[in-house]
């Protein structure tokens, strides 16, 4: 080879094995194709509609870490920045994962990295994409510390600082190092070369990360709470979160994190609405593949020999779909806290994985050549179709929950466009007066039914509008259509809601709906004023 002609990879890159490449390369592909819209568009939602530009301080929702881990696109909405810093870092940790994991094929190992990049909770979370790249760091730290922990040995002393960082960035992610560990802690067993005492001292290295990471968050913020002068949001239990847990209360949660886990994968439209039939389909088939692959390697490794190992083996996977679900300990398991339950797919995969090597080489010895026999055939090609099946419904979710989430910004445009000239051509409106608008986006009146979109999650709150609560209203308004109406105080609001002038005006688009009352416009969207709860106050008030 002529020494002048320099390789077109770099040397770290090619002495990479080929299942981490695949898994790396085919992350950021197919995250690009699958996500194009969210990085092509401004996407608001109602979270997302005051945060055009925000510098993310979310110490009161326990998130301490976010505002740096949100630096990478200094804290405004640019999708295509946001869009290539998220897919490098996931890109990033799927090599990592690939890599704990040892795999080996390079087809399944770039099948797990489209399958972490084109799972329907990454959507969810470009659907908040003022926040998307920093939560897409936060699992990339998550993966590190499991990966730090494996790799050294005392790696789990930094892995748990990296692992507060994580769960400091969004709580959700101690699930993904949770499943994470129990995944590398299974597939230690399967090796077969480990006694039992070596299984459990790895298994209990690997709880030391999760509950050292905990506790080293649970200090941080702490910290932040003290120095800043804060408490936590009274919102969704945060505030009061571990007060009241017990065995108790623990019991019925870790069940119903079974059944729910069950649920989200093997029953249509039941624990998530875009869980579908085909869909389901692709489930069963890959959970079968990785069930097949299993009793392969315990047959082969001899494992049944061994009841300790085998204990340990059955007490991950019997812990598996708790630490996947883990979030229900957290309360409502919305779509964009579900990311671990992707690691079910990168389970099966990997044990087809481990069957493939020992498979080939036994093969190869027994009769001189390197031809995959016909069973081992049909392992591989059933993991690689199962997780076509999967991929292809995923990615039609994905963009029908880009569809909806596009529809309800352009039906707000819309009605809002239509309120603020309603507003200007009222007899007696001059240029300046307060607008004091009473209701959110008025469901009642403007929506739409569409049927294929009900497959997307919280389609009822994503459909018509994104200006459901009264509040929205002004965010809109002066953040997306540059009108400076600026919100009343509570107490106005509250005082005019009460009127017995506003009570008699009809609802809007009425007309009456729209009137000037002592110098300033009062816009009649719903019946009472709903006050802001104590938290949403907070929220505002935050740093």
């Amino acid at each position: 080879m002529n020494e002048s002609v320099r390789p077109l990879a770099p040397r770290w890159w090619s002495g990479l094995p080929r299942a981490v490449r695949a898994a790396v390369l085919c992350c950021f592909v197919a995250g690009f194709l699958a996500h194009i819209f969210a990085f092509t568009n401004i996407i608001p939602n109602s979270d997302g509609i005051s945060r055009v530009s925000d510098p993310q301080q979310m110490t009161i929702s326990g998130r301490w870490f976010l505002h740096y881990a949100s630096a990478w696109n200094g804290f405004v909405q640019a999708p295509a920045v946001i869009g290539f810093f998220s897919l490098l870092f996931l890109s990033l940790a799927a090599g990592l994962i690939a890599s704990l994991l040892e795999l080996r094929s390079a087809a399944l190992g770039g099948l797990t990295g489209a399958l972490l990049a084109v799972f329907p909770s990454v959507a969810y979370t470009f659907l908040y994409l003022f926040t998307a790249s920093a939560y897409c760091f936060g699992i990339l730290l998550a993966v590190l510390a499991v990966w730090l922990c494996k790799r050294y040995r005392f790696g789990f002393l930094f892995a748990a600082l990296l692992l507060a960082c994580a769960i400091g960035t969004y709580q959700a992610y101690l699930a993904v190092a949770a499943s994470l560990s129990l995944l590398w802690v299974l597939f230690f067993a399967l090796e077969g070369s480990h006694s039992g005492k070596e299984v459990l001292l790895t298994g209990l290295k690997q709880l030391a990360l999760l509950v050292l990471g905990l506790l080293l968050y649970l200090l941080i913020l702490r910290i932040f709470l003290r120095v800043k002068d804060l408490t936590l949001l009274n919102y969704k239990g945060i505030g009061s979160f571990g007060e009241n847990l017990s065995l108790e209360t623990l019991l019925p949660l870790g069940a119903s994190a079974y059944v729910d886990c069950f649920r989200y994968f093997y029953v249509p439209h039941s624990a998530a609405s875009y869980t579908t039939a085909i869909g389901v389909v692709g489930n069963a088939a890959l959970a079968l593949t990785g069930l097949w692959a299993l009793l392969r390697i315990l047959r082969e490794k001899r494992l049944v020999k061994k009841p300790g190992v085998l204990a340990l083996i059955l007490l991950c996977l019997a812990l598996l779909p708790l630490a996947l679900n883990l979030t229900v300990l957290m309360g409502e398991a919305m779509p964009i806290m579900r990311y671990a339950l992707v690691f079910g797919y990168v389970l099966a995969l990997a044990l087809a994985d481990r069957v493939l090597p020992a498979e080939t080489a036994k093969h190869a010895e027994k009769n001189g050549s390197s031809f995959l026999p016909k069973r081992l055939g049909l392992l591989k090609w059933g993991a690689i179709c199962a997780s076509g099946l999967i991929l292809a419904v995923s990615f039609n979710i994905i963009n029908l929950a880009y569809t909806v989430s596009a529809q309800a910004h352009r039906a707000t445009e819309s009605f809002a466009a239509r309120l603020v000239e309603r507003v200007e051509s009222t007899p007696g409106y001059v240029n300046g007066m307060e607008v004091v608008v009473i209701g959110g986006f008025p469901s009642s009146v403007y929506h739409n039914e569409i049927q294929v979109f009900s497959l997307v999650e919280n389609y009822s709150n994503l459909s018509s509008s994104v200006v459901p609560l009264n509040k929205h209203i002004y965010y809109y308004l002066n953040d997306w259509m540059n009108v400076p109406w600026q919100e009343p105080p509570e107490a106005t609001m509250q005082a005019i809601s009460d009127s017995p002038a506003f009570r008699e005006m009809p609802l809007y688009p009425s007309d009456g709906s729209v009137t000037i009352q002592g110098g300033r416009v009062i816009v009649k969207l719903a019946t009472k004023y709903k006050p802001k709860q104590d938290y949403e106050i907070a929220y505002e008030n935050r740093r």
